[in-house]
């Protein structure tokens, strides 16, 4: 329907606006606040990691997209992490910090593969929430209401 078909045109102009012409294959996305508990630096650290165990070739095939503040006293600077820890070779890391709608959040769960969120302490987890309501995956620590959503129960193995 015609509804739909402007609403993926939308989300196909989101994606390049943020991207450019050189699309990545797979997409993790971050979506909360720059601040210290929600690890952010660490998430960095971790894609550097990813990418270097899964090769260069394959590296300049994905990308970390993070919707947050690029710098917050709250957190920490993270174009800056981010040039410590990432090559930019092939250790893409994109910052997308302007405040949007919630279509345009939406737009940025749907071009990404994977949301994560490894907050040290965390109450609930809106943006794996956000995200599993998108059909994406979630990558989220044992912590607060994010076990929930993930199903874990402590002491209890699942089938």
């Amino acid at each position: 329907n015609e509804f739909m078909q402007g609403e993926y045109e939308a989300m196909e102009n989101k994606r390049k606006s943020v991207f450019g012409n050189d699309i990545p294959e797979f997409v993790v996305f971050y979506n909360a606040r720059n601040i210290r508990r929600k690890s952010t630096s660490d998430l960095i650290a971790a894609y550097s990691l990813f990418c270097d165990s899964i090769g260069k070739e394959k590296a300049k095939k994905c990308a970390l997209l993070m919707h947050t503040q690029v710098a917050d006293d709250n957190g920490t600077d993270l174009s800056v992490v981010r040039d410590l820890l990432c090559d930019p070779e092939y250790q893409r890391v994109v910052f997308h910090d302007a405040r949007v709608g919630a279509n345009e959040v939406n737009w940025l769960y749907n071009i990404s593969d994977v949301t994560c969120l490894i907050s040290s302490n965390e109450g609930w987890g809106l943006s794996l929430t956000e995200s599993l309501m998108a059909g994406k995956m979630i990558i989220g620590n044992v912590k607060g209401g994010m076990q929930d959503q993930m199903r874990f129960e402590i002491g209890r193995a699942h089938v």
